[in-house]
């Protein structure tokens, strides 16, 4: 498709060098405190579905799904407000839900979505092993999703997205976002010059789409974020 933005999605050669090499960290948090430090994440959703925990030596934030009638819910942890940045490399320890009927995802997003153009950078897992590396861009036209071939593919061992953290990384550069998977690169946007601050958002969600195949007796099925760091 044709546009003035020249947006397109390509698969590309695994193992890039680590791009935090160049960079310097801006913004980390291991989460080993007893709470989950407010000076860096504001909450989504219900406060109460976000919890911290300490188990096999490491700390982290665990993100559930509350109960209740209709289960439409999205809960979270989100740095907007606390500290947003222009490019960089945005990573993440996460262990993503295992079964299908609700999603977990790590995004990049700037304050205003009526402000375009506008992007969301996602990695998305949405169960049974299935991840999405994706965008979805706003510009004067509408909206436009942005997925390759690789986007609901099983990138990973069979349960390693669940039963194993992984690292998520989200690289923002001046020409292009790329997609990293326990340091490699999986994928790579070309974009138009987006130039405002984003932020980072690690959420659980059910959505009135997922709800029909959402199975109650498999909750709880939660996100955990052993850390996420974030370079300049």
């Amino acid at each position: 498709m044709k546009s003035l933005f020249a947006f397109c999605l390509s698969a590309v050669a695994l193992g890039a060098a680590n791009p935090a090499s160049s960079m310097k960290l801006a913004f980390s948090d291991e989460f080993d405190g007893d709470k989950l430090d407010s000076s860096k994440w504001a909450t989504l959703g219900d406060p109460a579905a976000v919890t911290t925990f300490k188990a096999a030596k490491i700390g982290g934030v665990r993100i559930t799904l509350i109960k209740k009638d209709d289960m439409i819910q999205t809960n979270g942890i989100s740095t907007r407000g606390k500290f947003e940045q222009v490019r960089g490399y945005f990573e993440a320890s996460i262990r993503m839900n295992a079964y299908k009927g609700h999603g977990s995802a790590l995004s990049l997003r700037g304050k205003d979505e009526k402000a375009i153009p506008f992007i969301t950078v996602y990695w998305e897992g949405t169960g049974g092993d299935y991840l999405s590396p994706w965008a979805r861009f706003l510009d004067d036209k509408g909206q436009h999703d942005f997925r390759s071939d690789a986007s609901g593919a099983k990138l990973l061992k069979a349960g390693e997205a669940s039963k194993k953290f992984n690292t998520y990384g989200l690289l923002w550069t001046d020409k292009s976002f790329a997609w990293f998977l326990n340091g490699k690169q999986v994928h790579k946007a070309d974009r138009v010059a987006i130039d405002t601050p984003m932020s980072l958002t690690i959420s659980h969600r059910c959505g009135e789409w997922e709800r029909p195949n959402l199975k109650l007796n498999q909750l709880p099925d939660d996100v955990e974020v052993d850390w996420v760091k974030i370079w300049k």
